[in-house]
C-alpha cells in the first residue's frame, strides 16, 4: 500500500510537476526532464487517492454501477502504469539512441 501524503508533501509533489513560468528542470544533457523516480511515485499517489474515493463512493451505488466503475478503475490504472512501463523501456535505450546520433555525427563530420 502507498503511504498517503500530507497535504503540505502533495502540494510540494503538485509543483514539482507543474512548470514554472522562467524556470525548467533540466538533466546534464541540457533538456528538459522528470526523474522517473518522480513520475512513479506520482502515479502511485494518485492511483492510491482514485482507489481511496472509489472505495467511500461505491457502497452508494447499485451492483452494475459499481462493477462498471471497478472496470474503468482498473482499465485507466492499468492504462496509465502500462504507459510508464513504456517510458521506462524507452529510457533505459534512449542512452543508446543518443551514443548512436554522436556516432552518426562523427561520421558525418568525418566523411
Amino acid at each position: 500500500m502507498a503511504p498517503i501524503l500530507t497535504p503540505q508533501a502533495q502540494a510540494q509533489a503538485q509543483m514539482s510537476l507543474t512548470p514554472v513560468p522562467g524556470q525548467r528542470a533540466s538533466s546534464p544533457s541540457g533538456t528538459n526532464s522528470i526523474s522517473l523516480g518522480l513520475l512513479l511515485d506520482f502515479l502511485t499517489q494518485k492511483t492510491y487517492h482514485e482507489l481511496t474515493v472509489l472505495s467511500e463512493l461505491l457502497p452508494r451505488k447499485t451492483d452494475m454501477e459499481r462493477k462498471i466503475e471497478i472496470v474503468k478503475f482498473a482499465r485507466s490504472t492499468r492504462q496509465s502504469f502500462v504507459r510508464l512501463l513504456a517510458l521506462v523501456k524507452w529510457a533505459s535505450s534512449a542512452a543508446k539512441v543518443d551514443k548512436c546520433a554522436v556516432s552518426l555525427t562523427l561520421c558525418i563530420l568525418v566523411f
